[in-house]
C-alpha cells in the first residue's frame, strides 16, 4: 500500500507533509502548536492554554483520519522552558486515559518558532 502525504493547507512551500499515513494505519502528525484550526492564528497563552489548544487540535485531526486520542502511542513534547514542564503535564493527563497513555520524550529549552510555549509531534494508529 502507498503511504499517503497529506497538507492541511495549500501552501507548498513547507519543507514536509503535516501528516503521513503509513500502510492505511499509521498516523505520523509533524508538530503541532497552538493554533486556531479554523483560522490559522496562533493562541497564545500560558502553557497550560497552549497545551490545551494542542491538544483539543490533535483530537480534532485524529478523528478526522481515522483515530482517536487512546490510539496515539507516541508523542514528542518539545518546551520552550522546562521549567513549565509540570504545568504542561497537568493539563496533558486530562486529554488521555489513565490506562493508555502514549510513550513519551519531552525536550525543554527549545526555541520554537513564532513565540510558541509548546510543539508536539505525534504517532497514532487507526481505530
Amino acid at each position: 500500500m502507498a503511504n499517503e502525504y497529506i497538507r492541511f493547507t495549500d501552501d507548498m512551500s513547507a519543507p514536509y507533509s503535516d501528516l503521513v499515513v503509513v500502510d492505511g494505519k499509521f498516523l505520523f502528525l509533524s508538530g503541532l502548536v497552538s493554533e486556531d484550526l479554523n483560522t490559522g492564528d496562533l493562541v497564545c497563552g500560558t502553557i497550560t492554554e497552549e497545551t490545551r489548544q494542542v491538544l483539543d487540535n490533535l483530537k480534532v485531526l485524529l478523528e478526522r483520519h481515522g483515530s482517536d486520542m487512546d490510539h496515539v502511542v507516541r508523542i514528542d513534547v518539545l518546551l520552550r522552558d522546562f521549567a513549565e514542564r509540570d504545568e504542561m503535564n497537568a493539563e496533558y493527563v486530562r486529554h488521555f486515559d489513565p490506562k493508555l497513555m502514549p510513550a513519551r520524550l519531552c525536550y525543554g529549552n527549545v526555541g520554537l518558532a513564532d513565540q510558541c510555549k509548546i510543539e508536539i509531534a505525534v504517532t497514532a494508529v487507526k481505530a
